[in-house]
């Protein structure tokens, strides 16, 4: 598998396109709703963030590797598990 190197640039008005991402909702649903699956897909490159079970013991606290891939996979499929939520008016 050929991976892509993630990491972050600059700071406040130190950005480039390279930190864009591309929220993609699994499912029928147009909205992010808590608990549902999405993927992160970076708009450059069209990778998916991607992630799998191996863990780094390095620093403590046993870190896990992320970088990105180019095809839909299972390891590129995230849910949120804490956050605000807003309501959503189902009526529309």
């Amino acid at each position: 598998m050929s991976t892509l190197q993630v990491s972050c640039f600059g700071g406040d008005g130190q950005s480039d396109t390279g930190d864009y991402w591309r929220l993609e909702i699994e499912g029928k649903d147009k909205v992010w709703k808590r608990d549902q699956k999405v993927r992160l897909r970076h708009v450059d490159t069209g990778g998916y963030l991607h992630s799998h079970n191996k863990k780094y013991n390095r620093l403590g606290g046993g870190q896990q590797e992320v970088c990105g891939v180019r095809d839909k996979r299972a390891e590129n499929i995230w849910s949120t598990a804490e956050g605000v939520y807003l309501p959503v008016d189902e009526s529309k």
